[in-house]
């Protein structure tokens, strides 16, 4: 079989009223074209840890730059390092959004009718198209994200000022990881809006609002993609950063290339788990495309590499 044709059949995904077949698929799809998607995921992934590495660095000079005992009197400087380390992650937050956007091209064949072209597309084409939408969509779920952090943090502090600190401490990493699950659950129900806006040219909010109604029932299988997102980046990071420093002989350890070669290897360890909640996104806004039931858009390939 071309490892280039989509697996999954619309049959399928109309047949699955739980979340286990459609998390089958998901793996199904993930493994048998691991190469395609990590291609995807991967250049983005370094692209936004060089951003923020950038962004972290100059906010960090903003703040040395301040003399001591005059914080409370720079407040355009701490304006200003909040604007660059925020912008830091909307653009990581944003090139996410164009990586699913390309694997929503790739697993919905979105550019399958380019295949009697001389100029083929690549996997970001469509996103190319749809750049103002992708950034307002990027730009809503970021900032429902950033609320809902903003909320829970307040939930901690709260917790924090109750039983105090020394009590409170030793639960601070599972507090913090719950929170952080919760609140991308919750973002995840807006996870297909890109997918239906690629495939149907529908209006941002339109798609938006679409993605929470196609998300429901589906609850527990957006749950399980974010936690398997969230636990393959950890589990992949640090096999990866801790195992590269254990196997490199001790003199290379303290050089800076190792640094960055195991800083760039953990973070495509992180990226190459990443695709199989995409691609769930993408197989959920396919599953309720108006022409869903049109075999050759949904079983042919996107002519993408």
């Amino acid at each position: 079989m071309d490892p280039n044709y989509s697996t999954v059949e619309p049959a399928e995904l109309e047949g699955a009223s739980g979340s286990g077949l459609l998390l089958k698929n998901v793996y199904a799809l993930y493994g048998r074209q691991f190469w395609r998607w990590f291609a995807i995921t991967a250049p983005p992934s370094l692209l936004a840890s060089v951003v923020l590495l950038l962004s972290d660095q100059r906010a960090r000079g903003i703040y040395s730059g301040i003399p001591r005992g005059e914080l409370q009197y720079r407040w355009a400087e701490i304006v200003g390092s909040v604007v660059v380390r925020f912008g830091g992650f909307f653009i990581s937050w944003f090139l996410g959004c164009f990586a699913l956007a390309a694997i929503a091209t790739a697993t919905n064949g979105l550019k399958a009718d380019d295949s009697n072209e001389v100029w083929r597309s690549d996997s970001y084409q469509c996103a190319r198209e749809h750049f103002g939408a992708l950034l307002l969509a990027a730009a809503f779920t970021f900032c429902i994200f950033v609320a809902g952090t903003t909320v829970f943090g307040f939930v901690v502090f709260a917790l924090i000022r109750v039983v105090g600190w020394a009590h409170f401490a030793q639960f601070s990493l599972v507090a913090s990881l719950t929170s952080y699950v919760i609140v991308a659950t919750i973002v995840s129900w807006f996870g297909m809006a890109i997918p239906l806006i690629l495939s149907s040219n529908m209006g941002v909010w339109k798609a938006l609002k679409k993605s929470v109604k196609v998300s429901n029932g589906y609850e527990g299988f957006l749950f399980l993609l974010v936690v398997e997102s969230l636990a393959g980046s950890y589990v992949g990071w640090y096999a990866v950063h801790y195992g590269l420093t254990l196997l490199l002989p001790r003199q290379f350890q303290y050089t800076a290339w190792c640094g960055w070669l195991v800083y760039c290897l953990s973070i495509l360890a992180s990226a190459a788990v990443q695709p199989p909640m995409f691609i769930g996104f993408s197989l959920l806004a396919a599953n309720e495309r108006p022409d869903s039931s049109s075999l050759p858009r949904t079983q042919q390939s996107a002519d993408v590499d």
